[in-house]
């Protein structure tokens, strides 16, 4: 069943917001809404014109029901509703974006913390597929993680899973290893920098992820 909204089409016009994502023909945009009950994250795709609103549509009715599957979890937004077909209102979380002093100052904490959140998200059939983009990781006063956008995020049915699980997993894993290899280099173990390299021979089948040169030279000194 589908949550009913917390707010209208006429109050998130009527609120006070502001922008938090740039939309595109697919991509919704993003707003933080300022309601009396406290701020909320609404992602909203009015904008779309005709010829791509349906895919638009589909994409964010997508998310909706992979955040539906992540309820239970914590350190990930939270659905509070849907306003009508061209939006939802999901949960504002705490914290800055991933940086490179945020990430020098605890490396070791922080990549714990993000292998046991995917170890969650994968436990509940849930892939986000986007963690190698920072953005995408806050880290709040206390150094809790937090995961956001699941706009790229899948939760395939039984045979996907067992067919590609295996390349899904690997896939938001490699973020870590990306950041100790880009932030971090001296901070990487054997297996870890054959992971960053081990990545090169799947960039055809997932090319957003693949390690930069940097984090090439970084595996291989470590190696060496």
């Amino acid at each position: 069943m589908i949550p009913p909204g917390p707010l209208t089409r006429s109050d998130l016009e009527r609120l006070p917001r502001t922008s938090m994502g740039k939309p595109s023909a697919f991509k919704p945009a993003v707003w933080r809404v300022e309601t009396p009950q406290g701020p909320l994250v609404v992602k909203d795709v009015r904008h779309s014109g005709w010829a791509t609103r349906w895919i638009a549509r589909w994409l964010l009715g997508r998310e909706r029901r992979v955040l539906e599957r992540l309820a239970p979890l914590a350190g990930v937004p939270h659905l509070e509703g849907v306003i009508d077909a061209d939006a939802i209102a999901l949960t504002l979380l705490p914290g800055r974006t991933l940086t490179a002093e945020l990430f020098k100052q605890d490396p070791r904490e922080l990549v714990t913390q993000l292998f046991a959140l995917t170890d969650q998200l994968h436990a509940l059939g849930v892939f986000h597929l986007d963690l190698h983009q920072r953005r995408n990781l806050l880290v709040d006063e206390d150094g809790q993680l937090h995961l956001v956008d699941f706009g790229a995020a899948i939760a395939p049915g039984r045979l996907v899973r067992a067919l590609l699980g295996r390349l899904l997993r690997h896939v938001d894993r490699q973020a870590a290893y990306k950041f100790l290899a880009r932030f971090c280099p001296e901070e990487l173990t054997d297996d870890e920098a054959r992971a960053v390299l081990r990545q090169r021979s799947l960039r055809r089948l997932w090319p957003l992820s693949r390690p930069s040169r940097r984090e090439e030279q970084a595996a291989r000194r470590r190696l060496d």
